[in-house]
């Protein structure tokens, strides 16, 4: 099981890495891209993590003589997810250290600009700014940026898990009464 969870969690964590890198690479790096690059960035974790679907089939492949149950399924999710987050944290990291250190303040002034542009009354903007400006500093920690982006995706990985066990249990109790 290790060893699955080892190979599977790397693949995860390199398409997670490896895609808004190249993606970053083509569209570029500055505030214009930073909407699509969310999309990508969210669409990456998600796809990337469907390997706990792949991590669980190869697993059951291998060991046909026991029933891969719920908790088995989760504990496989939750290897990979954590290896998956591991790696997005530090590539998170190495990015706004060295790929574009000016990111955190560049994105900070998008997202100030995308509140002032929102359409919502000026004391609503008021207090979204105000709320942005006590947690600048936190946002701005590399400690911090690195444990929300490998929570993200270990949080993520973590439903990908349920619905995967889920699944499997259903198919399970189909393959029982059936």
């Amino acid at each position: 099981m290790k060893n699955n969870i080892m190979k599977f969690g790397l693949i995860a964590g390199t398409i997670i890495v490896m895609i808004p890198l190249i993606t970053g690479l083509i569209i570029g790096y500055g505030p214009e891209t930073y909407k699509t690059g969310e999309i990508v960035g969210y669409s990456t974790i998600i796809l990337s993590l469907m390997m706990i679907f792949l991590a669980v089939k190869e697993y059951q492949k291998r060991n046909p003589e026991q029933t891969v149950g719920f908790l088995k399924i989760l504990a496989i999710g939750a290897g990979i997810s954590f290896i998956a987050g591991l790696m997005f944290g530090i590539y998170n990291v190495i990015y706004v250290t060295y790929i574009d250190p000016e990111f955190m303040h560049t994105y900070y002034q998008y997202y100030i600009q995308s509140i002032q542009s929102s359409g919502a009354s000026a004391e609503v903007i008021e207090q979204q700014i105000a709320q942005l400006e006590k947690e600048k500093e936190m946002f701005m920690d590399l400690t911090f940026n690195f444990a929300l982006m490998f929570l993200t995706v270990f949080m993520i990985g973590l439903v990908v898990s349920v619905i995967s066990g889920l699944l499997q249990r259903e198919k399970q109790e189909l393959g029982a009464g059936g």
